[in-house]
C-alpha cells in the first residue's frame, strides 16, 4: 500500500473540489485531490453542462421565433438530437481539458478513485485498477457533491422516463412530457422541452415555483411562462409514483391526482454523498437533513476537516461551491484571522428570460422593497423583451442592498452588478449615480 502526504486533500472534483485544488495549490499548498469522476465532476458530465447545452438550444430555436416581431422571418427549422448529444460530449471534454491544464499548472496531484476517511489527518483510495493508496493530510477538505433524489416508485427507466443524467439519451422532443419538479431544474428543463415543442406539465409540491425565490417574483414569472408556451404548473401535487405503460407514461401526486403525458422526466431534487467515511468509524456531526454539519468557514465537527458544496445543503449552485472552497483553504492558511469571509452568492434558473436573486428577499422592518418593469427599458422594448421585473431590498438607514430578485432578458448578469455591491457594502444610491451604457438592459439599475 503506498502512503502519499499532503498539505490539503481534497475529496471530489466537481466545482467545489476542484476550485479548492487549485486556490490551494496557487497558494504554495501541496494539494491532492481524489475523485472516481472525471475532472468537473457530476457537474460537468451528467448535470450542470448538459442541462445548459440543452437550455441554449432552447433559447436559440426560442429566438427565431421571436425574429417574426421584429421583421425577419427565420423559416422552418430542424433538430437534430444526435448533434446535441455530440455537443453536449465536446463540451464537457472541453471543461474537462480546461480545468486539467489549470490543476497540473497549479501543481495538484489527482488520484482517481473513492475516496474514504479513516482518521482525521488520514484517506485511503481504491479503485479497480490499482492498489488502495493512503493519503495523509495537515486538512482535508471534502467536495463529494450530490446526486439526484427519485423515489421508490418514480424512478427514470431510459425508454421513457428521464432524468437530467441521461437527458441526452431521449430519442425525440416529446410530443407531452411530465415533469416533476419545480424546482431550479425541473424549471430549466419544462422551459428547454417546452420551447421545443413539447406540452409540458409540471407537477410541484408546494404552493410556489421555485420556492427558494421571492414569490412575487416566482409568482410573476409562472405567469409569463404559462402566457408564453405550452406549460402548466401544478401547485401542490408532489409526485407520489411514475409509470409507463405501453407508449404513455402514468404519474400520480399525493393528492391522488393522475397525470398522462407520451414521457415522464424526475428532477425532485438531490441528496448529498456521504459515501466519503463510515458513521461508526468517523464521529461526523450531520445536521438534520442529513447534511454535512458547517460553521461560516466550512470547518466540520472534525478539527482539520472541512466541507464545502452540495454535501453541505442548499442551494446546491457551482457558485456557492466555489466561494465556499476558497473561503475553507483561506481558513486553513490564516485561521480565524482570515478576511476572505462568505459572501453573498447570485441563485439563477437559466432559462429565457433567466429569473436569479441574492440575498434575503423576506419583509423586515425598517427595510423597503423597489421594483421597475422590464417595460421601462428602451433596450428591452427594442429586442422585443420587454416582459419581466427587477426587485430591490434596501435598508432605510444606509442605502445598503439587502437583496434582489427579478427576472427578465439578461438579468442574471445585471445581477453582477448587484453582487459586487452587496458584498462591498455599496449603498443602492451610488449605483444609481453611475451613468451605465444607454440603451442597456443594465439600466435597470439606474432608472
Amino acid at each position: 500500500m503506498s502512503t502519499y502526504q499532503f498539505d490539503i486533500a481534497v475529496i471530489g472534483a466537481g466545482p467545489g473540489g476542484v476550485e479548492a485544488a487549485l486556490y490551494a495549490g496557487r497558494k504554495g499548498l501541496k494539494a491532492a485531490l481524489v475523485s472516481n469522476t472525471s475532472i468537473g465532476g457530476r457537474a460537468v458530465w451528467s448535470s450542470l453542462l448538459p442541462s445548459k447545452a440543452w437550455l441554449a438550444l432552447a433559447e436559440k430555436i426560442d429566438g427565431l421565433r421571436r425574429l417574426e416581431g421584429m421583421g425577419a422571418h427565420a423559416g422552418k427549422h430542424e433538430l437534430s438530437l444526435e448533434q446535441l448529444r455530440r455537443r453536449i460530449g465536446e463540451q464537457s471534454r472541453l471543461a474537462f481539458g480546461i480545468r486539467l491544464k489549470e490543476l497540473e499548472d497549479a501543481g495538484v496531484f489527482f488520484f482517481f478513485g473513492d475516496g474514504r476517511i479513516i482518521e482525521a489527518h488520514k484517506l485511503e483510495v481504491s479503485s479497480a485498477e490499482e492498489p488502495t493508496r493512503t493519503i495523509t493530510a495537515g486538512n482535508i477538505i471534502i467536495a463529494s457533491g450530490s446526486g439526484p433524489r427519485f423515489l421508490p416508485d418514480a424512478r427514470p427507466n431510459k425508454d421513457r422516463i428521464y432524468a437530467p443524467k441521461i437527458a441526452a439519451a431521449l430519442p425525440e422532443i416529446p410530443p407531452s412530457l411530465i415533469v416533476a419538479g419545480g424546482g431550479v431544474t425541473g424549471t430549466e428543463y419544462a422551459y428547454a422541452f417546452a420551447a421545443l415543442g413539447s406540452r409540458v406539465t409540471v407537477l410541484q409540491s408546494g404552493a410556489q415555483l421555485l420556492p427558494r425565490m421571492d414569490a412575487e417574483v416566482a409568482g410573476a414569472f409562472r405567469a409569463y411562462l404559462e402566457g408564453h408556451y405550452d406549460i402548466r404548473f401544478h401547485a401542490g401535487e408532489a409526485i407520489a409514483s411514475m409509470r409507463q405503460e405501453g407508449d404513455k407514461v402514468f404519474a400520480t401526486s399525493i393528492r391522488g391526482s393522475v397525470f398522462e403525458a407520451d414521457y415522464g422526466f424526475i428532477a425532485i431534487g438531490r441528496v448529498p454523498d456521504l459515501s466519503f467515511f463510515e458513521p461508526g468509524q468517523l464521529p461526523l456531526a450531520l445536521t438534520e437533513e442529513k447534511m454535512v454539519n458547517t460553521d461560516a468557514f466550512g470547518r466540520t465537527s472534525i478539527p482539520h476537516i472541512y466541507a464545502v458544496g452540495d454535501v453541505t445543503g442548499t442551494p446546491m449552485t457551482a457558485n456557492r461551491a466555489a466561494m465556499q472552497a476558497r473561503v475553507a483553504v483561506q481558513h486553513i492558511l490564516d485561521g480565524d484571522g482570515s478576511k476572505l469571509l462568505p459572501a453573498h452568492f447570485i441563485e439563477a434558473a437559466y432559462t429565457n428570460p433567466p429569473i436569479a436573486q441574492i440575498g434575503d428577499m423576506g419583509p423586515e422592518a425598517g427595510a423597503e422593497f423597489i421594483s421597475k418593469p422590464f417595460s421601462s427599458l428602451l433596450k428591452a422594448n427594442i429586442m422585443g423583451e420587454a416582459e419581466g421585473l427587477m426587485k430591490l431590498k434596501v435598508r432605510k438607514a444606509d442605502g445598503l442592498i439587502l437583496g434582489a430578485a427579478g427576472f427578465g432578458a439578461h438579468f442574471a448578469d445585471v445581477m453582477g452588478i448587484v453582487q459586487v455591491a452587496m458584498n462591498n457594502d455599496i449603498p443602492y444610491g451610488k449605483i444609481r449615480e453611475i451613468p451605465l451604457a444607454h440603451p442597456s438592459i443594465s439600466e435597470i439599475l439606474t432608472g
